[in-house]
C-alpha cells in the first residue's frame, strides 16, 4: 500500500506540473486572442492563467512564463482602455518586473539567472554576458524586450513622473523618472531630459546627494535642452547654499558664468553675492553686462542705482532710478529710493545747520534753504510711492516729514488722519 501511495503521489505531482505548463500556453493564447479581438476579458483570463503559473516551482523558473506575463501587462497599458487598466492598476510595475526577470532567466548559465537588474553592478554583468554571447533559451525574448518594450515602458514611467511632480509627489516622481532612466539605459541610450527631471525631482524630494550627482553629470555633458544649462549651476549653488557652504555655492555660480556668460539669472546670482559682500565695483560690472542683455529690465536699473548710491555717485544713482521708473512707472521701490535719496540729502543739510553756532545765522539760513530744495525734490517721488502703497506706514511717515519741512501743513493733517 505504501508503494502504491508513492506512485499515486508522483502521478499527482506530474499532473500539477502539466497543468501549470498548460496555463503558460493558455496565457500566450489569450494574449494572442486579445490582439485580434481587443476584448479586455481575454487579458483578464490570460493574467489569471499566467499568475497561477508563476507560483509553481517549475514554471516560475521559465523565461517564457515571465515574458508572456510581461506581454499581457504590456497590452493592458497599450490598450488605452479604462476597462483593461482597471483590472490591473499596477500593470506598469508588474510588466517591468516581469520583463526584467525574463531577461535573466533566459540565460542558460545558472549564475546569470541570479542577476538582479535593479542593481547597477548586476546590470554591468548582464551586458558583459550579452557581449560575450552567453547562451540564452530564446534570443527573441531579449531582442523584443530591450528593443521594443523597454522604450515604451520608459516613456510610460516618464509620463507618470511628470504627473507625480505636478501633484508635488516629488519622491514618487524621483522613483518614476529613475525607473524611466534605467530602462532607457538598458536599451543603450541615455535620455538626458529624463536625467534632468530625475535630478530636479531628487532636489525637490530633498535627496540632495542624488541631486548633486545627477546635476554634476548633466553639467559634464553640457546639457542645455530648453536653455536649462544655466539652471544646473543655479540648482547646485542653491543646494550648497542651503547646506551652509557659501564658498561652494558661489563657485558654481562663477563656473556657470564662464559657461553661460550672458545668462541674466546667473549674473543676478553673482550680483547678489557682490552686494552682500559690499563688492560694489564688481557689482557694477555685472550689472552693465546684465543691462546690455536685458535693457528693458527695471530691476537691473534699480539695483544699479543702489550701487551708485553706495559709492556716493549722485548723478549716476539718480539717472539709474529714473531709468527704472521710465521702464516701469509704478515701480514702488524705485520711487521710494529716489525720494529717500533727496530726503536724506535734505536731512544732512538740516544736521549741518544744527551744528552751527548761533553766530552763524546766515549760514544756518542757507543750509535750511538748501535742505528745503532737496525736500521739495523728494516730495513727488514719495507721494507716488505712498499712492502705490498707501498702507505702508514708513512711506506715510516720510511724507509727513516732507510736508512739514516744505510748509504743506494741510497735507500733513490729511496723511495723519489716514493712520488714526
Amino acid at each position: 500500500m505504501k508503494k502504491y501511495f508513492l506512485i499515486l503521489s508522483g502521478v499527482a505531482l506530474a499532473s500539477v506540473a502539466v497543468a501549470q505548463k498548460s496555463k503558460v500556453v493558455s496565457a500566450y493564447n489569450y494574449n494572442k486572442a486579445f490582439t485580434r479581438s481587443q476584448k479586455c476579458g481575454e487579458l483578464k483570463d490570460g493574467l489569471e492563467a499566467i499568475n497561477a503559473a508563476k507560483e509553481h516551482e517549475q514554471t516560475s523558473a521559465w523565461a517564457k512564463t515571465w515574458y508572456y506575463r510581461g506581454n499581457l501587462y504590456y497590452n493592458v497599458i497599450a490598450s488605452g482602455k479604462d476597462e483593461c487598466k482597471a483590472m490591473a492598476p499596477d500593470a506598469l510595475e508588474e510588466c517591468t518586473d516581469s520583463y526584467l526577470k525574463a531577461l535573466v532567466l533566459n540565460f542558460d548559465d545558472p549564475e546569470l539567472k541570479k542577476l538582479d537588474l535593479e542593481k547597477q553592478e548586476d546590470v554591468m554583468k548582464f551586458f558583459t554576458a550579452l557581449q560575450n554571447q552567453s547562451k540564452v533559451d530564446d534570443e527573441l525574448y531579449t531582442a523584443d524586450i530591450m528593443g521594443r518594450k523597454f522604450p515604451g515602458l520608459a516613456g510610460e514611467y516618464a509620463n507618470k513622473g511628470i504627473g507625480q511632480f505636478s501633484a508635488k509627489d516629488y519622491k514618487g516622481a524621483q522613483e518614476s523618472f529613475g525607473k524611466s532612466m534605467m530602462l532607457s539605459q538598458m536599451t543603450g541610450k541615455v535620455d538626458t531630459m529624463t536625467l534632468y527631471n530625475t535630478a530636479l525631482a531628487s532636489e525637490y524630494a530633498e535627496d540632495f546627494e542624488t541631486a548633486k550627482q545627477l546635476y554634476d553629470g548633466l553639467i559634464a555633458m553640457k546639457y542645455n535642452v530648453g536653455d536649462a544649462g544655466p539652471d544646473l549651476y543655479r540648482s547646485m549653488s542653491r543646494i550648497y547654499k542651503n547646506e551652509g557652504n557659501a564658498d561652494k555655492a558661489m563657485e558654481y555660480i562663477k563656473n556657470g558664468r564662464k559657461a553661460y556668460p550672458n545668462n541674466n539669472n546667473l549674473i543676478v546670482e553673482e550680483l547678489e553675492d557682490y552686494l552682500k559682500n559690499n563688492k560694489h565695483e564688481e557689482a557694477l560690472s555685472s550689472l552693465k553686462t546684465a543691462i546690455a542683455n536685458d535693457p528693458k529690465n527695471p530691476v537691473l536699473f534699480f539695483a544699479k542705482g543702489t550701487v551708485h548710491e553706495s559709492l556716493k555717485q549722485e548723478s549716476e544713482a539718480i539717472e539709474s532710478y529714473n531709468k527704472a521708473l521710465e521702464i516701469k512707472p509704478d515701480y514702488y521701490d524705485a520711487s521710494f529710493n529716489l525720494g529717500a535719496y533727496f530726503f536724506n540729502k535734505g536731512a544732512d543739510k538740516i544736521n549741518e545747520a544744527n551744528k552751527l553756532p548761533l553766530s552763524e545765522s546766515k549760514k544756518y539760513d542757507a543750509f535750511k534753504a538748501e535742505a528745503k530744495v532737496e525736500f521739495e525734490k523728494a516730495v513727488p517721488h514719495i507721494e507716488k510711492a505712498h499712492n502705490l502703497k498707501p498702507e505702508d506706514v514708513d512711506t506715510g511717515n516720510m511724507l509727513i516729514k516732507l510736508y512739514t519741512h516744505t510748509g504743506q501743513y494741510d497735507k500733513v493733517k490729511v496723511i495723519k488722519a489716514k493712520y488714526k
